[in-house]
């Protein structure tokens, strides 16, 4: 037993070295081992990282888009704000003002849609939705408005009646006058233009003498004219 003893201890003098040398060696391996799968995993950790920063968009130090983007946004939306806030065009009313269409006349018939009249040439009384205006035989009869001539017509009873049409659902009927030469239906005038002349050929008024009868239609109903006749006018 002594002999095997001092042969194992001899083995382990005389290899003392290479075991040592040995330990070391497999220490060496172990550590080297472990470095490279932590870099493998800091290496994978890495490539991920910046697989996933390439999906994102690039961000500016205040965490917001980059600020190229941001100038560009920012002039488009600038652009339909104005276009936005620009105030709509929007269509003036016109206001309508008639002048008198006969100078120098005197209101023989007022108009009235309250009550009647006395009609001395047909012995009644009746309604009266216009005005008459009194004035010499052949004094000039304007329009009172500009507008476009709708229509000229004769007969027996009312006598010459012409009828302006100044849009807008607005009419004007001028009714016992002598037409002036050259008027035709369809004829732009303007105000104050002369369409004709003071005349006595209403036969259901001719006692009342030479006068205009005067009526203003909107909306297809005889309306006051006084409603367009300025207030030093009537």
């Amino acid at each position: 037993m002594q002999a095997k003893k001092h042969s194992k201890n001899n083995f382990f003098k005389k290899n003392i070295y290479y075991l040592v040398f040995a330990f070391v060696l497999l220490a060496v391996v172990a550590v080297s081992v472990v470095l490279f799968v932590n870099d493998q995993d800091s290496l994978d950790a890495l490539n991920s990282s910046g697989q996933s920063d390439t999906l994102q968009r690039p961000q500016d130090s205040t965490g917001g888009v980059n600020s190229s983007t941001n100038t560009e946004d920012s002039t488009q939306t600038g652009g339909n704000e104005n276009e936005e806030d620009k105030p709509e065009d929007k269509p003036t009313q016109t206001v309508v003002s008639f002048i008198l269409p006969v100078e120098n006349s005197t209101v023989i018939c007022d108009y009235t849609a309250t009550s009647v009249v006395y009609n001395k040439t047909l012995n009644v009384y009746t309604g009266h939705l216009a005005i008459d205006f009194g004035a010499d035989y052949g004094a000039n009869v304007k329009a009172v408005y500009a507008g476009e001539i709708e229509s000229i017509t004769t007969s027996y009873l009312t006598g010459t009646t012409v009828t302006i049409d100044h849009g807008n659902n607005l009419k004007t009927v001028y009714n016992g006058l002598e037409v002036a030469e050259g008027l035709t239906q369809g004829m732009k005038v303007s105000q104050g233009a002369i369409i004709g002349y003071v005349s006595d050929n209403n036969r259901q008024e001719y006692k009342d003498g030479p006068h205009l009868h005067f009526e203003v239609w909107k909306d297809g109903s005889k309306i006051s004219p006084y409603k367009y006749l300025s207030v030093s006018d009537k």
